[in-house]
């Protein structure tokens, strides 16, 4: 029972890496569910034995990627070299290293936010919650290695996020250059971090 499990989760997992990939190149609308089956040498009945449609299929693309984007930060947040922050700046920056590779050089993916933006806002919230409970992280720790002075770390997390969404966020990756947003994120955590410490 466990290998047939398995065996479904990297079907799945093959099946989401290859709609990303349809979906960056031609877009969320004009993607049918025939031609992801067809990219994962599948028939299209078969397909719906692992998602019901492709708005199932669009919403686990969403769901992956955040994950990943949180995983880069809870990797950031382990980093016993790096003091909070430095935490804080890798946290700006490397997620937005990787969200301009994912968004810059396939503006047909913005389809695919506008979607989950418009039918599966849940799926944003959860992702959110789950980055400010890790900003948190990174403030307690600051706080109880005496950089940071921080009275209210979960109001100030949301605040942080709310100043980080141009480097988080897949918007504005296609309409600015890396070097550019790379430039703000510094500036802009570097006035954070004189805010936070004592």
């Amino acid at each position: 029972m466990k290998l047939a499990e398995e065996t479904t989760e990297t079907i799945k997992h093959d099946i989401l890496d290859k709609a990303f990939l349809r979906f960056g190149r031609y877009g969320f609308g004009k993607t049918t569910m025939a031609e992801i089956a067809k990219d994962c040498d599948m028939s299209a009945g078969n397909l719906y034995r692992y998602f019901e449609n492709k708005k199932e299929i669009a919403a686990g693309c969403a769901q992956r990627c955040m994950q990943q984007k949180l995983e880069l930060v809870r990797e950031i947040i382990r980093d016993t070299s790096l003091t909070p922050d430095k935490k804080l700046q890798r946290f700006a920056m490397d997620v937005l290293e990787y969200m301009h590779q994912q968004f810059s050089s396939e503006p047909a993916l913005m389809e695919l936010v506008d979607f989950v933006s418009r039918e599966r806002w849940d799926i944003v919230i959860h992702y959110m919650e789950q980055e400010k409970s890790l900003l948190t992280e990174i403030l307690s720790e600051g706080n109880r290695s005496g950089q940071f002075n921080v009275s209210n770390v979960l109001e100030t997390a949301k605040w942080i996020q709310a100043s980080l969404i141009k480097f988080i966020a897949p918007r504005y990756m296609d309409a600015f250059s890396l070097e550019e947003l790379q430039k703000e994120a510094k500036g802009v955590t570097a006035l954070l971090t004189a805010g936070l410490k004592k």
